[in-house]
Parts: C-alpha cells; sequence; structure tokens
C-alpha cells in the first residue's frame, strides 16, 4: 500500500512538474525577452532626453547666432563702421552710439544664459559692448575667428571656468578670415550656463551629465565622481561617434550604459551615463521571485496547477506570440487573447505599445521621404549659369559688325538654353533634352570661341529616358572653364552615352591636357565630401548627391583621366523600377 502510495504520490508530482515544466521555460523566456525590451526602452528613453538637452542647446546657440547675423546688417551697426571719421558732432556721434548700445544690452537679457555682444570697427578701432574695458586686439580676434564656437578656459583659479565666444564679420572671406572685415560681431557666454543645464539634467534622476568636444575640451558638473568621467572620456575618445548613440562601459564591477546626441553648433555631445545594472537589478530581483512562487506550486495540487496554466500560461503564450510577431516585423499585429485578469491590461498595453511602434516607423519612413525630395530640390536649385554678360557683348559686336547669322545663332541658342533653365516645373526630362541644352551652352561659347569644338554620340534608344534636370550641364561646364577654356590649341569636349545590362552611363571628356594624378584624387576626394552646413557645393558634387538620392548607391560620378590628360567624368544610373 505504501508502494502504491509512493507510486501515486510520485505520478502526482511527475504529473505536476510536467504541468508547471512549461510554465517555468515560458517564464524565463518570456523574462529575459522583457528585460532585454526594458533595457531597449532604457536606452531609447536615454537617448530621448540627452537629444531633447542637446536641441534645446543647439535652439540657445542658434539664436544667438541669428541675432549676431541680423546685428552686423543693423543700418546702425554699418554705419558704426566708419561713424568717428565722418564729419558729424560729437553729440550725433554719441547720439548713433547709444542706438546701438541699447540694442545690445535689450539682446543681452532675452535669452536665458547670460551673454556678452561687443561691436568693433577695425577702420577706426571703435568698440561698443555691454563689457566695461574691451578694446580691439586684432591678434586675439584673428585667432577666435578661426573656429565657430570657441572654448576660451579660465586659468586664474577663480570659481569663473570660461567664456564660450563666436565671431560674426562682414564681409566674410573664407581664406583671408577677419583681415579685410568692416565690422565685427563678438557674442559669449559663460560655460557655468551648460553647466547649470547639465545639473538641471541631473536633478531628474537621470544620472550623471557631461558636455564633451574632444578629449581637452570637456564640461561637467561638481558631482560627477571624476574616476566615472575619467572612464567615459577614455571610452569616447576611442569610439568612432555617431550623431547619436549609446556605448556600454564598464567600471569596477558596474555595467554603465553612456548615452550622446550630438550639438552640432558646438560640434560637441551631450553625454548620459545611466547604472544601468542599477535599473535591471529589480527587474530581476523580481524574476527570482517568481521562480520562488513556481517552486511554491511544485507542492500544491493538480487543480492549482491547472489553474495556473489556465490563468498564467495562456496569455504568456498569447504574449510571446505577439512579441515574435513584432520582432518579425509584423507591427499591424495585436493579440486578440481576452484574458480576465491581471493579464489583461498588459495584453492591453502590449497592443497599445505595438500601435505606437507602427506609428513611429510610419512616420519616420513619411519624415525620410520628405526630406529626401526637399534635398533634390535644395540641390537643383543651386545651379546658375554665369556667362549672360558674355553672350550679350558677342551679340552687341558681331550687331555693330553687321553679322546678322551669327547675332541669329546667338540669339536662337541663347534662348533657348534660358527657356530650358528657367522652366523648373518638371524635376524629370528626357535625356535628349538635357542633351539639347548641352550643345546649346556649347555653342554660345563656341561662336564667341572658334577654338572650341565639340561632339555628341548618344544611342538613340537613350534619348527618350528620363533624367533629373540640369544634371549634364554643370558637368559640360566644368569641362569647358576648368578643362579646354584657356587652351591656346583647339579644344574638343565628347559626350557619349551607351546602355547596358539596364545600367546607363554618360560619359563627359575634355582633351584639356592639364589634369595630375594629383588634381584628379582631390576631385574625387572632394567629391565623396559631406558638404558643410551653410556652404555651396561644386557642381561635380551636385550631380553627384542628385543622382545617389535618385537612384541610389552604386550611381553616380566617376572620375579619370583621358589619353589626353583632360578630365573624363563617367555619368552612371540604372534605370529606375515601375
Amino acid at each position: 500500500m505504501i508502494n502504491k502510495e509512493r507510486s501515486l504520490f510520485t505520478k502526482l508530482v511527475g504529473a505536476l512538474i510536467l504541468l508547471l515544466l512549461p510554465v517555468l521555460f515560458v517564464s524565463v523566456y518570456s523574462n529575459r525577452v522583457n528585460e532585454r525590451l526594458i533595457t531597449q526602452q532604457i536606452k531609447e528613453s536615454s537617448t530621448g532626453r540627452v537629444s531633447t538637452l542637446a536641441d534645446q542647446i543647439n535652439h540657445t546657440i542658434m539664436q544667438m547666432e541669428t541675432y549676431s547675423q541680423m546685428l552686423i546688417r543693423d543700418p546702425n551697426v554699418i554705419e558704426f563702421q566708419d561713424l568717428s571719421l565722418l564729419s558729424t558732432s560729437y553729440y550725433e556721434q554719441v547720439k548713433r552710439k547709444k542706438i546701438i548700445q541699447d540694442k545690445l544690452y535689450l539682446q543681452s537679457a532675452s535669452t536665458n544664459w547670460i551673454n556678452d555682444i561687443t561691436v568693433y570697427s577695425p577702420n577706426t578701432g571703435d568698440v561698443l559692448s555691454t563689457v566695461h574695458g574691451i578694446r580691439y586686439e586684432a591678434g586675439r580676434l584673428e585667432r577666435l575667428s578661426r573656429d565657430n564656437w570657441n572654448f576660451v578656459w579660465n586659468d586664474s583659479g577663480s570659481g569663473d571656468r570660461g567664456r564660450v565666444i563666436h565671431l560674426t564679420y562682414e564681409p566674410h572671406q573664407g581664406t583671408d578670415g577677419i583681415s579685410k572685415a568692416n565690422s565685427i560681431i563678438e557674442i559669449s557666454f559663460d560655460m557655468n550656463d551648460i553647466v547649470r543645464l547639465l545639473n538641471q539634467f541631473q536633478s531628474q534622476d537621470s544620472g550623471d551629465a557631461f558636455f564633451y568636444r574632444n578629449k581637452d575640451t570637456y564640461l561637467a558638473t561638481n558631482s560627477m565622481p571624476p574616476m566615472l568621467l575619467k572612464g567615459a572620456l577614455s571610452l569616447l575618445n576611442d569610439s568612432l561617434l555617431n550623431k547619436e548613440g549609446n556605448i556600454a562601459l564598464y567600471m569596477d564591477g558596474v555595467s554603465y550604459l553612456v548615452v550622446y546626441s550630438k550639438i552640432v553648433s558646438f560640434d560637441g555631445y551631450v553625454v548620459n551615463i545611466v547604472p544601468l545594472q542599477d535599473i535591471v537589478m529589480p527587474l530581476r530581483r523580481t524574476n527570482q521571485l517568481g521562480y520562488l512562487v513556481l517552486g511554491l506550486l511544485l507542492i500544491v495540487g493538480v487543480a492549482i496547477s491547472w489553474m495556473l496554466y489556465r490563468n498564467v500560461q495562456l496569455p504568456l503564450r498569447a504574449l510571446i506570440k505577439g512579441v515574435q510577431q513584432i520582432k518579425l516585423g509584423q507591427y499591424k499585429s495585436r493579440i486578440p487573447f481576452q484574458a480576465s485578469n491581471e493579464f489583461r491590461l498588459i495584453i492591453s498595453r502590449f497592443n497599445e505599445m505595438a500601435e505606437q511602434i507602427q506609428t513611429l516607423i510610419e512616420n519616420v519612413l513619411e519624415q525620410k521621404l520628405f526630406a529626401r525630395e526637399a534635398e533634390l530640390k535644395q540641390l537643383q536649385s543651386q545651379i546658375n549659369p554665369h556667362f549672360l554678360y558674355n553672350s550679350l557683348s558677342y551679340v552687341i559686336s558681331m550687331t555693330k559688325l553687321d553679322k546678322k547669322e551669327a547675332v541669329l545663332q546667338m540669339a536662337y541658342h541663347l534662348s533657348g538654353y534660358y527657356r530650358y533653365s528657367t522652366r523648373v516645373e518638371q524635376q524629370l526630362v528626357e535625356l535628349g533634352e538635357e542633351l539639347k541644352n548641352a550643345e546649346d551652352y556649347l555653342e554660345i561659347h563656341r561662336l564667341r570661341m572658334k577654338r572650341i569644338n565639340y561632339a555628341i554620340h548618344v544611342e538613340t534608344s537613350m534619348l527618350m529616358v528620363r533624367v533629373p534636370r540640369l544634371f549634364l550641364q554643370p558637368i559640360v561646364e566644368n569641362a569647358l572653364i576648368h578643362g579646354i577654356e584657356n587652351l591656346e590649341a583647339i579644344g574638343l569636349i565628347t559626350i557619349k552615352g551607351s546602355r547596358s545590362d539596364g545600367e546607363y552611363k554618360l560619359t563627359v571628356e575634355d582633351n584639356g591636357g592639364t589634369l595630375t594624378p594629383e588634381r584628379l584624387q582631390s576631385l574625387r576626394i572632394r567629391l565623396v565630401t559631406k558638404v558643410a552646413e551653410g556652404a555651396d557645393s561644386c557642381g561635380l558634387q551636385n550631380v553627384h548627391r542628385r543622382l545617389q538620392l535618385r537612384y541610389g548607391e552604386g550611381s553616380g560620378l566617376h572620375l579619370s583621366i583621358n589619353k589626353e590628360s583632360g578630365l573624363r567624368v563617367e555619368l552612371r544610373w540604372r534605370e529606375e523600377p515601375e
């Protein structure tokens, strides 16, 4: 009887174990998935907070730069350039300076950061500032003009860390610096303003925060542990940083999450250090408590096991299925399971989370499409011909010489060229129209300079291909101006076009004879270099970027030297899918 009871007990225990093992397995798996999800959410949340702080700082900096640009174009500031040299009364000069001084004080108090503004007149050496005792020092201003924002540290040992300084000057000559400037605006603020923002950020239980530019330029709060700061700086110096992201840091057996976001104006980063282990530890303790509950359930009976299976196992399975579908990219999937206990809230929150993820992805894709189209239009708008004056001079000369045929030819090609260039309602045109525009452009120059020749050989099947507007003219213009315009001998520009395996190739080359391998390498580097914000791109770079944006990677320009030591530009793109 005892053996039978033991056998029955063993069977009951075995049956209970078999019932609880799937629950245990699902619980372990679910906990790990949840831990990864929570860790990812922590990363995303921290990235969002740091990005918001970076945007706040960048917005304030952009406000200062914008006002500086507005101020330097102010009529009173322009008049201040030579105010002391004008034949006006002393009272009138003081009055005009007072107007500028009031504007400086008004702007200085218009932001949350305490900033100082100074106006310099290099022509007279006069200075107007919100700070007393400022003098015109050409050497100091020359050093400050080399960077957009300069971090000038205070080495006196006082509580003041230093100043962050920005210069705006007119006219802006990229190569000459401020040597030819008529007016200079200096705007600066205390580094402690950035530190105060970091302190406010830390007060929200967001871990430690600091500003990082390079290994020698950083700002940290006084409460940040020095060893942690040193470790984070070493990690950032050794890492290739994107616009925003996160890096894992391990120090003294503790895991930290280093989250960063770029401040574009400073070319630096806001960095947040979160002790990841302290956040995940409560979750792990909760998981251990769940395992203990499962162990206690092993002692209960088959009835409780069935209840647990029905009230725990089934909802967990539904959650896991939903997580897997989200993982596979099925963001429209929802959990249809109807629970009558606490899992109803979890499933409801899961469905809400899936809906939010779906909406977020759709919004991001839509924004990328809009940004891509906007960039295409912006790149196209940069193309602008600059030879109208010479063409009209030719017409005047030929008219005086009574050469009517030459005048007619020039007028015909000039009108065709500008009619095409100014028609912006269509972003895509036929290749034949682009070739006709290039031919008009070359013929205008050939009429003016008889030593310039050209030849166009393009397969007939390519003439109906739709291409971006004005993508060929900059290449032809580059070959003309930088290739053969200064040649004493006969200059020749050749345009060839072919199609093979769904790929189109359009080649433009000249017989300039002056292109060196070093110059070719410089052109190739410039072709793939990203254009800085606010800067103008060259014609080759413009066309290369437009082709890549529309037709994807692999498309664009390919540069080489031909046998006459001229530049050979090959435009490549593939057929767009229907």
